[in-house]
Order: structure tokens, then C-alpha cells, then sequence
């Protein structure tokens, strides 16, 4: 198991290491000692089948675990070959899955929800009002990237999205009248499916030569396109983050930590949250031109509403009608429902397609 582990700083506190005993006889000889983040190690753990927690007993050749019974025999060779089950283990409620959390839907949706899920491209951000140190806002940004490209999750990286801030603020002004905030709308312009408002606040302790630094982090996410939010998460250093040289590296050291462990809850409960909104069905804009029978248009309306998730007419007009589709699928699935459906409406046999942009769709019906 360890073996596998090629970066070990997710798993000890950040500036913790100390020199337990170091004496000079025939050659130097240093004991040091440094603080596992238990955390994110049983984290790992549980992800490799391994379970447990705290290690509080040896009975004979085998370690007993806080959480789990002690095996009655260590297991066979031949019983290898049996998947074993996994130990029910006490642990702070998690988000479920999308596949558990969507019983309802098809096994092709919960692919396309997946696959969805596995693409979302996220942002992070803090909180503008608060009054944070600068330096430890942009640290507290950094950490929470550093978390997603571990995970190997898309994101916007810091520098983008101060540069499009110093840049476009005439833009953004001119084209929302600051009616959204410019950390959505620079989301939505980047193609952020998720953005996260990171809010800190922290405080220090000194004890001599020692320092200790506390950091409580609250990350908030939402939806990019509409802003509805998607799960918020809190996390603190508990306890303190330590170190021998200032109170302003062991700041760092805990917004580090209690960043890295949040972003966890975080992104878990947003994809969560992200997976029960895409199952009512993604959202698209749909216009046809030259819809000056409207008994033909209630009967398009009917029928295409039996193959999407909803429908709902949001205009009409004898020049265009507007709708808002919700559909489990992309904007091409979306262009072959309409096909499909008037096909049964009589009168919409010439329906051509006008122009296609993002999640919008216009189609001439050809009356």
C-alpha cells in the first residue's frame, strides 16, 4: 500500500516535523518526529478496501482496529478468491454517490449523468467581503487546485481569473450592470460548470519558540450558469498546525490543511447536488421561427414533451415561440427529438435548422 503513495504531503500536518533526540557518536544520528493528517491517510485507506481507524489493540499476529471486529483467523489463500465485504464503519455522512443518490433513473441516464459529473470544470475563489491576509486568500486558492488536480478534476487556475478581473471589469460592468457577481460571471465566461467561495478566518498562539496557527475554512458552491447553490462545506484545523518558525508559516501550514480537507466535502456534496439537478434534465433554450398556428405548436409542445424530461413555453408569437427543455442528454440529442417529433406533427415536415450556440437552438418550422 505504501508503496504506492509517491507524494506524502496530503498525509502529514504541514510544518509539524520535529527533532526528537539527535546525538553525535561515530556519526550523526537524528529521531524525528512529524504529525499524520489521520484524515486524509484512513481516507486513502478506505479507498484501497483497507478499513479501519486508529490502531488500539494487537491480539496475537493481528491488529485489532477501533472501528472494526478482529478477524477470527487471518484469511486463506483460497479464500482470496471470494471479494470480501466491506466492514460497516462509523464515519461523518458523505454525500452519496450519483448512482445511489438517482434510483430513479435509467441505467443510459446515470451514464450520461457520469459522464457529466466526470467533466465538470470547477473554480475557485474567495470570498471578496471578508478581511483576509492576501497572502494566505491566494495560499487557501492555491491548496483547494491542488486538490482537484489530484483528483485530476478540470479547473480555472488563479492567474486566470485575476487577469480577466484587471482586464474585462469595464466588460463585466456593461454586461451584467453587476446584477451577478463578477466571480459568476468570470465562471461562466471560462466555461466553469462549479465555482467555489472560499471564506477564512484565522487566528495564532504563541508559546516561547512555538507557534501554533488555527484556520476555519467555509467553502460554498454553486452553479456557474445560474448561481443556485450546490452544497457548502466547513473545515478547521483541529488542532492547531504548528511551527518552530513564525506565526505566519504556521498560518500557512493550517490554511493549507484545513483547505486541502475541505475541498473534499466540498466537491463531494457539489457533484452530488450537480447529479440531482442534471437528473431533472439539463437545461436548453429552444426558438421557432414562423409559428403562426398555435393548435400546431400546443401539438409539438405535447408531443416532444413524452421523449424530454419537461417542457415549458415561456413565449409565443405568430413571428417565434420560446422554450425551456429540460433533457437528459446534449443539445445533439436534443436536434433529433425535434426531427423525430414533427415527423408526427403534420405541417412542420419543413423544419430547418437556423442556428445552434452553447445550450440554445433555433429552428425555422417552415409555414
Amino acid at each position: 500500500f505504501f508503496s504506492s503513495i509517491n507524494d506524502i504531503e496530503p498525509y502529514v500536518i504541514a510544518g509539524s516535523q520535529e527533532t526528537v533526540e539527535s546525538r553525535n557518536d561515530d556519526g550523526f544520528y537524528y529521531h524525528l518526529g512529524v504529525r499524520v493528517n489521520l484524515e486524509v491517510l484512513a481516507s486513502k485507506l478506505k479507498s484501497s478496501d483497507i478499513l479501519g481507524g486508529q490502531i488500539d489493540g494487537k491480539e496475537g499476529n493481528i491488529y485489532r482496529l477501533s472501528d472494526q471486529d478482529s478477524p477470527e483467523k487471518p484469511v486463506s489463500a483460497a479464500e482470496i478468491s471470494t471479494p470480501p465485504q466491506k466492514a460497516e464503519v462509523a464515519e461523518v455522512e458523505e454525500p452519496a454517490p450519483a448512482a445511489e443518490a438517482l434510483p430513479k433513473a435509467s441505467v443510459e441516464e446515470l451514464k450520461i449523468i457520469s459522464e457529466y459529473l466526470d467533466s465538470l470544470t470547477y473554480m475557485v475563489y474567495f470570498n471578496e467581503e471578508t478581511e483576509a491576509d492576501p497572502f494566505l486568500t491566494r495560499t487557501a486558492v492555491i491548496s483547494a487546485n491542488r486538490y482537484l488536480d489530484k483528483e485530476g478534476a478540470e479547473y480555472v487556475d488563479l492567474t486566470q481569473i485575476e487577469r480577466i478581473k484587471e482586464d474585462q471589469q469595464l466588460v463585466y460592468e456593461e454586461e451584467t450592470g453587476e446584477a451577478v457577481s463578477i466571480v459568476q460571471w468570470i465562471a461562466h465566461k471560462l466555461n466553469a460548470d462549479v465555482y467555489i467561495e472560499l471564506s477564512l478566518s484565522t487566528s495564532t498562539k504563541t508559546e516561547g519558540s512555538k507557534y501554533y496557527g488555527s484556520a476555519n475554512v467555509s467553502l460554498n458552491s454553486f452553479n456557474a450558469s445560474t448561481a443556485e447553490g450546490l452544497g457548502s462545506a466547513v473545515y478547521q484545523t483541529i488542532p492547531p498546525a504548528f511551527s518552530r518558525i513564525s506565526e505566519k508559516d504556521a498560518l500557512t501550514n493550517a490554511v493549507s490543511s484545513a483547505v486541502y480537507n475541505g475541498m473534499k466535502a466540498a466537491v463531494a456534496k457539489a457533484e452530488n447536488e450537480a447529479a440531482k439537478a442534471a437528473a431533472k434534465g439539463f437545461k436548453y433554450s429552444l426558438s421557432l421561427m414562423n409559428t403562426s398556428d398555435s393548435k400546431m405548436m400546443r401539438d409539438f409542445e405535447k408531443k416532444l414533451e413524452r421523449k424530454v424530461q419537461a417542457i415549458k413555453r415561456v413565449s409565443y408569437s405568430p413571428e417565434e415561440s420560446t422554450f425551456e427543455v429540460y433533457l437528459i442528454g446534449d443539445i445533439a440529442d436534443l436536434e433529433d427529438l425535434i426531427y423525430d417529433t414533427v415527423e408526427s406533427v403534420p405541417g412542420m415536415e419543413g423544419i430547418m435548422l437556423v442556428m445552434q450556440r452553447g445550450n440554445s437552438i433555433t429552428f425555422d418550422t417552415g409555414m
